[in-house]
């Protein structure tokens, strides 16, 4: 009898457990480093995607409570500079067409499932001291953020991107 009143009660101690984190404010799932797992353009009209920066994208999105954050993302396996000083024009530009890096503040809109970045700086100097709006759905330990306006081509980027653990484990 004990047995059969266990299993109810344990039910509801779940249940609540989940609710209680669904509940978790926006924000709060978002606060943390996020490691990318993909990075891909998709084209809303064909259904095409196009993976702007390979198959293994390189890369962390970090956000603080105090509401800044800083995203660095890489293309893997870019070619090594020919002197370590100093790198041809070619080189320069591979390299950097081969990243995307900012960092500024942001602020979350909960009803829209948004963040307002604002940009103090980056890989891109046209960004510098902007406002772009990037659309974000967090399920557990997976965070979906999605830009309308990509600078990496036409359609709408996702990013796929796992909680990051500590790099001990």
């Amino acid at each position: 009898m004990k047995t059969l009143l266990s299993i109810p009660i344990a039910a509801a101690l779940a249940c609540t457990t989940l609710s209680a984190e669904a509940a978790e404010p926006l924000k709060q799932q978002l606060v943390g480093t996020w490691s990318v797992i993909s990075f891909v353009n998709v084209n809303e009209r064909t259904g095409k995607t196009t993976e702007v920066f390979g198959s293994d994208p390189k890369g962390y999105f970090m956000f603080d409570a105090a509401d800044h954050f800083s995203i660095n993302l890489m293309r893997p396996r870019r070619g090594k500079f020919a002197r370590r000083d100093f790198p041809t024009a070619g080189q320069s530009k591979a390299a950097l067409e081969g990243i995307i890096v900012m960092f500024g503040d942001y602020k979350v809109n909960e009803s829209e499932h948004s963040l307002s970045l604002h940009i103090i700086g980056g890989s891109f100097p046209a960004w510098d001291n902007t406002n772009q709006k990037r659309f974000i759905a967090i399920n557990g330990d997976e965070l979906t953020y999605k830009n309308p306006t990509p600078a990496s081509g036409g359609g709408t980027a996702v990013v796929t991107l796992k909680r990051a653990t500590s790099a001990a484990e």
